[in-house]
């Protein structure tokens, strides 16, 4: 048995609209409930010490768990981020801040970078939920007038916890409740000795949820593979020529729904947006209801057949992405 009993949780929020609250709110297999009363007996011992929108205490009482973890008093702890990191020397030129949570002793604010810039070194491993905190998300988005960028982008991409955990990212927007879920048992068992660091792609997603395209778990996929095309919102056929980003898109809802199974944007009827990407929402992934590179759909063509299709792909690639045919 592992010897650390109680983990803490600081959620802290930036640039957000809390849609990844709400998304973790709907999960159920594990809920949040099941993460905080013990439900999975090695995952115990989890508590929710700072959320801003779900706990009871405010003022100071609320930022005392935050304030105890700035100083390692609160060991060890994990820091979910929800929201981007904006660019705070922007905001100082014309004398204001972005971003604040709470105030220091002589009433001035503290920015959620200097909150991050502290919690960050005590930490024991940092989440990040949602596509904002992942990768900057919409508030970066063209123009990006507050700066805003990811924790990567923040803190650097080698960072590592007290305990040589990378940042990891659980994109999304919102995030997908389970997925915020299952990585943070995942990482409260691996903290313990129960578990490996989940295996992660080369922008820190976890493997086990992201390692597929939105295309490849598309119950549609069959129908783009025999030609089969909707060409108006409501056909059930293939959505990419409405605009869907799917095959240029790493994730498992529309196999798995979004809610107890159901959702699930191509699935339903929607094109994807690419929310999950490193560049949503700009392109190619917007606009939203432009057709993905031709490319990419050259390359599912060539796959289709079989054999060596991807070290096919590995000599075309340079020439055709981004490229519309």
């Amino acid at each position: 048995m592992s010897e650390i009993e109680n983990i803490h949780v600081i959620w802290l929020p930036g640039q957000a609209c809390t849609g990844c609250t709400v998304s973790l709110l709907n999960a159920s297999h594990p809920n949040l409930l099941d993460l905080l009363t013990g439900f999975i007996p090695q995952a115990a011992g989890v508590t929710l010490d700072y959320h801003a929108t779900i706990m009871l205490p405010w003022g100071d009482e609320a930022l005392s768990a935050v304030n105890a973890a700035e100083k390692g008093e609160l060991a060890p702890f994990v820091l979910v981020l929800e929201g981007a990191i904006p660019d705070e020397s922007k905001a100082k030129e014309t004398g204001g801040y972005w971003c604040v949570i709470g105030e220091d002793e002589e009433g001035n604010p503290i920015t959620f970078n200097d909150r991050l810039d502290r919690l960050a070194k005590n930490a024991a491993a940092i989440v990040c939920a949602g596509t904002c905190a992942s990768f900057g998300g919409i508030p970066s988005g063209k123009p990006n007038p507050t700066g805003a960028k990811g924790a990567m982008d923040y803190l650097g991409k080698d960072w590592k916890s007290s305990l040589g955990i990378p940042i990891i990212n659980v994109p999304g927007c919102p995030a997908h409740g389970e997925h915020m879920a299952e990585t943070l048992a995942y990482a409260v068992l691996a903290m313990r000795g129960f578990l490996p660091l989940p295996a992660l792609d080369e922008h820190n997603r976890p493997l086990f949820l992201f390692e597929h395209t939105a295309h490849e778990n598309c119950p549609r996929a069959g129908l783009f593979a025999d030609g089969k095309n909707s060409h108006e919102f409501g056909e059930p056929y293939c959505m990419g020529t409405m605009g869907c980003k799917g095959p240029i898109s790493h994730c498992d809802v529309p196999k798995r729904g979004f809610i107890e199974g159901v959702g699930g944007c191509p699935s339903m009827g929607s094109p994807c947006i690419g929310c999950t990407e490193p560049e949503f929402p700009d392109p190619p992934f917007s606009p939203f209801l432009s057709k993905a590179p031709a490319s990419f759909f050259v390359y599912e063509k060539i796959r289709s057949f079989g054999g060596s299709a991807d070290a096919v792909w590995c000599r075309i690639k340079d020439a055709l992405i981004g490229r519309d045919l």
